[in-house]
């Protein structure tokens, strides 16, 4: 039986990409922070609670996408199995750290606004473009102690690469796909 939850709240600290030991898997952590809101009708005013925090573990494709998708401050939801893990800190006295493993994350628009764009060639097993790439983040991470430097995003200022604009973003780079109407038509024709 597992515990499944859903958490809602903002990024904490900057998401980091690692590989386990066999080196074909990415994992991706960060933390949230969660405070509890409501409107006081009694004083007129919103009310917060204790802020909860939870360590955010992502394996395989969603720690990838992950890592390129989620900065500090962004209002998230997860959804995920919940771990409780107890530890003694280096004072001695004992600890608790909630932890959970993602099934499920992504942006919260009560906030704002998001902008979806597919991997369309990315396979779910790693291939050999990803062993390569592992291997270098893994001798990268020996050299940073254990962090990766994960390629950067390049934003088109333009926007004229965007999915609305009949492209998909893949591994490769953009492509040339047709619009959704452009496809719905298609089937239905």
């Amino acid at each position: 039986m597992t515990d499944t939850v859903t958490i809602r709240g903002f990024i904490a600290t900057a998401p980091t990409q690692k590989f386990l030991p066999n080196g074909n898997i990415p994992v991706t952590n960060f933390r949230i922070a969660s405070t509890p809101r409501w409107f006081d009708a009694t004083s007129g005013t919103w009310k917060e609670g204790t802020t909860n925090w939870y360590t955010v573990n992502s394996f395989r494709a969603l720690a990838y996408n992950s890592a390129r998708s989620l900065q500090v401050g962004h209002p998230v939801l997860v959804t995920g199995r919940l771990r409780v893990k107890q530890f003694e800190r280096a004072d001695g006295s004992p600890g608790t750290s909630i932890e959970v493993d993602a099934t499920s994350i992504g942006h919260d628009l009560n906030y704002g606004l998001a902008n979806f764009a597919r991997i369309t060639d990315r396979k779910p097993d790693v291939d050999e473009t990803d062993r390569k790439f592992n291997e270098q983040v893994a001798g990268e991470q020996k050299l940073n102690h254990g962090y990766s430097s994960l390629p950067a995003v390049e934003e088109d200022p333009q926007g004229s690469h965007s999915p609305e604009n009949g492209h998909q973003v893949s591994d490769q780079g953009l492509t040339d796909k047709a619009t959704d109407d452009e496809a719905v038509e298609g089937l239905t024709s």
